[in-house]
């Protein structure tokens, strides 16, 4: 059985060098394996290229395949199954996070022809083991990106781990893209040859000196002046392809891709947020940080260094784990979970001189995501900060992380409502939900008397804590609905206090 291999495998250390070889075939080969009806996963967030450009060419020889990814879908790796064209062989579905790419193909936008898989991290492998009966799906193939063996035979899953391992074991076949600049890390971060069904070598081309000459003579001097501080913060293997994007593209283009990375000028407002969280967060805490807007600022904007004696446990990373883990800020001393290490489910988001910090670093630690994500593993830490975002909160307290103009997507719940319920249930530990106070250019508050029919609710307001805005923090732990309301129409934009106001006395007034 594939559960017995994956355990026997770490004992098997002598002649993994032939069966690699064994193994090793063209992408077109390998993907040979999929057969009609199978599900095909492909976990987040570092995504295989040429696999799924071979899986792809099969389009005329395949029926009912079902295409799943937990996570942002890479435009370079799984693109192709989101062309309309392809809809009469893929099927896709999504779990977890989304993005920008994977967004417009959501059932809840016009298209609907991307079904969403709202299932959390920490349940996502239950099904598999306790209900196999009830489960309506298996997986046939999985194709992940790995980096070259040890000297053992052990492959690293590279950056992010998530639920990659998971799904190995419990797959019909593995079929791994090996890229030799992934990086090693410790904790689970690993999978045996003797694991593996095939191997397909591709290692992304770097970006030379001569290649980035090349490429950005032909972008304006402002656009070309801006990626060039761009460069240095991405890792390695994503540097020629992105340059490739970015000198083609406008400035507008290039400034919005720079907010991602919380590179250059903040956005309004983020840093007084970050004022807000620097006060919020004690020394000696251990925090979460998730990703996208505003919280993947709060490291760049200095948020936290002041602090002394920080700890990580996180589903993902943030600009500033290796830099500020090197300068003595982030050092684990307190954690009452792996203490000493820095503990994450992956290293997505951080920068690439944070990747260069972390490559091989034994501080740094890669857990499956049932693990890092089990809310009974995170309230087992003392002092525990989670900080995440929001798209709207309404007036009680319930916090929408995923969908605007009612149900229309936006984007997946990602690890925020485990790492939001464990830090309230962790002794000393806070939930902090930061936003903006408006949205489209100061027109709409994100601070709502109700949410619209159809917005999810990520977070529901029983676990509702401290909310952060430009204009202060909500406390909203203990109190009731009328307090509550107080609370948020004091953070909110000023230009909507009045009719916030009035909507409160409405709803919580006799």
């Amino acid at each position: 059985m594939k559960e017995q291999r994956f355990v026997e495998a770490r004992c098997i250390g002598r002649n993994w060098q032939d069966e690699y070889k064994r193994k090793l075939v063209s992408a077109e080969e390998a993907v040979k394996v999929v057969q009609s009806g199978d599900r095909v996963v492909v976990p987040a967030s570092n995504q295989p290229r040429l696999l799924g450009q071979a899986l792809a060419a099969r389009k005329d020889e395949l029926a009912n395949i079902t295409i799943h990814s937990d996570g942002v879908v890479q435009r370079e790796s799984l693109g192709m199954f989101y062309e309309q064209v392809m809809d009469e062989t893929f099927y896709n579905t999504i779990s977890i996070f989304a993005g920008d790419f994977a967004r417009t193909a959501l059932a809840g936008t016009d298209s609907k022809r991307t079904q969403f898989f709202p299932g959390l991290y920490s349940l996502m492998i239950k099904p598999f083991d306790e209900r196999p009966q009830e489960c309506p799906y298996k997986i046939d193939v999985v194709m992940v990106v790995v980096s070259a063996p040890d000297k053992d035979g052990f492959c690293s899953f590279g950056v992010d781990l998530y639920n990659k391992r998971a799904y190995c074991k419990r797959a019909r076949n593995v079929i791994a893209e090996v890229d030799e600049t992934q990086i090693r890390t410790g904790g689970t971060n690993f999978i045996h040859v003797s694991e593996i069904d095939y191997f397909v070598e591709y290692t992304p081309a770097p970006l030379t000196d001569k290649l980035r000459e090349e490429l950005l003579s032909k972008a304006a001097p402002e656009v070309r002046q801006l990626v060039e501080t761009i460069i240095p913060r991405l890792p390695k293997s994503r540097q020629l392809s992105a340059v490739q994007t970015l000198a083609m593209s406008d400035l507008a283009t290039v400034k919005s891709f720079m907010t991602l990375l919380a590179l250059g000028e903040p956005p309004p407002g983020i840093r007084a947020i970050a004022g807000y969280v620097s006060h919020l967060v004690k020394d000696g805490d251990t925090i979460e940080i998730g990703v996208g807007m505003p919280s993947a600022w709060m490291m760049t904007l200095g948020a936290f260094d002041d602090k002394h004696n920080l700890g990580i446990h996180s589903e993902t990373g943030s600009p500033g784990y290796g830099t500020l883990t090197e300068k003595g800020i982030i050092t684990g001393k307190y954690k009452t979970f792996h203490p000493g290490k820095v503990t994450s489910a992956g290293f997505t988001g951080c920068s690439g001189e944070d990747l260069d910090i972390i490559n091989n670093n034994p501080v740094f630690e890669l857990y499956d995501a049932d693990y890092i994500l089990d809310i009974r593993n995170i309230s087992r830490i003392d002092n525990f900060v989670a900080i995440n975002n929001a798209v709207s909160v309404d007036l009680t307290g319930q916090i929408n992380a995923e969908t605007g103009f009612g149900g229309r997507m936006i984007n997946g719940h990602g690890g925020q409502p485990e790492f939001h319920i464990g830090a309230t249930l962790s002794k000393g530990g806070r939930a902090l939900t930061l936003l903006p106070s408006t949205a489209l250019n100061r027109t709409v508050s994100r601070i709502v008397p109700e949410l619209d029919q159809g917005a999810v609710v990520t977070v529901p307001r029983y676990f509702a804590d401290y909310v952060v805005t430009e204009y202060g923090v909500a406390k909203l732990m203990g109190k009731d609905c009328r307090q509550r309301a107080e609370e948020l129409v004091a953070v909110a934009h000023p230009d909507f206090r009045p009719e916030l106001k009035q909507a409160a006395k409405k709803l919580f007034y006799p």
